[in-house]
């Protein structure tokens, strides 16, 4: 994707038939202008500026065309190197000296063309390797074999032809071809240095130009509206290419997020979900994809604006948001397919809400930490010597941890033991209520009263547990009635077998004759009936002489174990109760005083 953050760069014209030495000429006049001293400080410095934009643009337009296979002639000078070597050779005869050096120095500045024309077709080349650090090595050492290439040639010795104030035609060329290989020298040493300046973009550009990106960018800056625009746009630093390849990015960008919000709906219908599900995975996973277009394409235009300004911090910052957003899509899918799988489950009594949930926790805290270290890597950071540090202090990180480290095990072992679920009413030490979430550190309670409590997973884990919601059937009822002493005992024992018979009759209570069924096969290592929550115990009993009353014990369970129905049934019980009584002459007795005043014996004075 970043390859097209190269757009930038293809702005520029041609300049006559062959730009290679159309790029000399203007180079040479530019050096020309920088070695004017009545130059200003601010002209100069829009020199130095334009001479470095020049080489960019024309490795550009190079490689484009080398690419495009326009038929750069690799050594135009065949014929006239072939000339000057035969002059030379008749004005060494001749003892003509100036002329003589005259077309050396020509010789020399087009040897010095002709090199580079075959160092920049090596370049061409070596972009077509399978890595930027490769193309990188190839292109330090295609420079390095350039310049050993090259002729050595000591200008200082011309020092006294570049001095005569009235020179004759032949020393005037001389002058001139001595002024023009010292310009070439120098437009050489810096060509090898842009070179090496620009190797990342140049890599990036020769891959680009086989998609013909870059021939069109060159057609658009070539055109007669571009050549009219781009005068103008320069002060906002744009040019026609770059509002045009801004308007495709834009385009691109509609384009593509439409077609990726149907693509990934339909492959959301592939797999089968309810039509709310979908919706619901949609909502929580497009926005993901959407924030990845716009950071992108964000990307795109500071590139293309900003002219591939090679600042790292920008590239890391980039590198850095494209990470977060993967992580931010695995998280909202994860939890968007977890809360339709607890959904699901809840009709499942054999995978456990809480499993899911510790393992989506679990999952979360992965891919953070993936994140993380890949976000450590951007910053080159030394993971070895982070890894290192906490395997030294180790002990003092565990020591600092232990409280995490054991809330975490007791999570595991809550789960394992299989102690409580999320909905169970559980009373920890004084604290009672119904579980909201088995997080990995602690586990949330609400209470009756509707207040919320966090206890920590270690403390759960060591501590008993009163699970009220773990039994099937058979919720207690306990109560004692006390009957009044004028009662006869014979009433009060009819009472009580009539209360027995009652109870065992009660189609809401639990006998001996209640059956229940459960699909679940186990070993006889445990009570079945005691592991699942089953009471059957039904007892009516003269318990004991109270102070003020005669007590009866009535001991029994509810089928329901549902606490609003529980009472519906302990009421119904109440009430048959208190008819039982009233059957049988017998009255509730309630806390009284009785005063007994003993009678005066006979033959006692009053």
């Amino acid at each position: 994707m970043r390859q097209l953050l190269l757009l930038l760069l293809f702005t520029y014209s041609l300049f006559g038939n062959d730009f290679v030495d159309d790029f000399y000429t203007k180079q040479i006049a530019l050096e020309v202008k920088i070695e004017d001293e009545n130059l200003s400080d601010d002209a100069l410095e829009a020199a130095i500026e334009q001479e470095q934009t020049e080489y960019r643009h024309f490795f550009v337009e190079y490689l484009t065309k080398e690419r495009d296979d326009l038929g750069i002639d690799p050594n135009p000078y065949r014929a006239e190197l072939f000339k000057l070597r035969q002059r030379v050779r008749i004005n060494e005869q001749r003892d003509n000296s100036y002329a003589v050096i005259r077309d050396q120095l020509k010789i020399t500045t087009l040897t010095l063309k002709q090199n580079f024309r075959q160092t920049m077709r090596d370049v061409s080349e070596a972009a077509h390797l399978d890595s930027e650090q490769a193309f990188e090595k190839a292109l330090q050492q295609i420079i390095v074999k350039r310049h050993e290439k090259d002729v050595l040639i000591d200008l200082s010795k011309y020092d006294t032809v570049a001095g005569i104030s009235h020179p004759d035609p032949i020393t005037q060329s001389v002058q001139q071809n001595l002024d023009e290989l010292e310009h070439v020298l120098v437009i050489h040493n810096n060509l090898s240095a842009a070179l090496i300046d620009n190797a990342d973009k140049l890599y990036k550009i020769a891959a680009l130009s086989g998609y013909g990106v870059v021939s069109l960018s060159l057609n658009i800056s070539e055109s007669a509206l571009g050549q009219l625009l781009d005068p103008y746009l320069k002060y906002v630093y744009l040019s026609s290419a770059k509002v045009v390849l801004i308007l495709m990015i834009l385009t691109g960008f509609y384009i593509i997020r439409k077609l990726l919000i149907y693509t990934i709906r339909r492959l959301l219908i592939l797999t089968g979900l309810k039509e709310n599900d979908i919706d619901y995975v949609f909502a929580k996973i497009v926005r993901s994809f959407t924030i990845f277009l716009i950071i992108l394409v964000s990307e795109l235009i500071l590139a293309v604006y900003s002219g591939l300004a090679n600042v790292p911090w920008i590239l890391t910052f980039y590198d850095m948001s494209y990470i977060f957003v993967v992580a931010f899509f695995v998280y909202r899918l994860g939890n968007a397919i977890a809360v339709i799988k607890m959904e699901q489950l809840e009709r499942n009594k054999f995978v456990r809400n809480e499993v899911i949930n510790l393992g989506l926790k679990v999952m979360n805290g992965v891919v953070g930490l993936v994140a993380l270290i890949f976000i450590l890597r951007l910053l080159d950071v030394n993971l070895t010597a982070i890894l290192s540090g906490l395997g030294i202090g180790g002990v003092a990180v565990a020591f600092a941890a232990k409280d995490t480290i054991a809330n975490f095990f007791g999570s595991v072992s809550i789960l394992l033991g299989d102690l409580f679920e999320q909905g169970d009413w559980i009373t920890v030490d004084d604290m009672e209520g119904t579980v909201v979430e088995l997080g990995l550190r602690a586990t949330t309670i609400r209470t009756f009263d509707n207040a919320l409590i966090a206890i920590p997973n270690f403390k759960l884990a060591d501590t008993g547990i009163k699970n009220w919601s773990r039994r099937t059937m058979g919720r207690r009822i306990k109560m004692k009635i006390g009957v009044t002493y004028e009662s006869e005992m014979e009433n009060v024992k009819k009472a009580i077998n009539a209360i027995r018979e009652m109870l065992h009759n009660h189609p809401d209570l639990v006998t001996e004759k209640t059956k229940y069924l459960s699909s679940a096969r186990q070993m006889k290592l445990v009570s079945k009936e005691d592991s699942e929550g089953i009471k059957r115990t039904i007892l009516v009993y003269l318990d004991e002489f109270g102070s003020s009353s005669i007590d009866i014990l009535v001991y029994c369970f509810s089928r329901s174990v549902i606490w609003a129905e529980w009472h519906d049934v302990k009421e119904d019980v109440m009430f048959k109760i208190a008819d039982i009584l009233k059957e049988n002459d017998l009255s509730f007795a309630y806390p009284t005083i009785m005063l007994h005043q003993a009678q005066e014996r006979e033959g006692v004075t009053k």
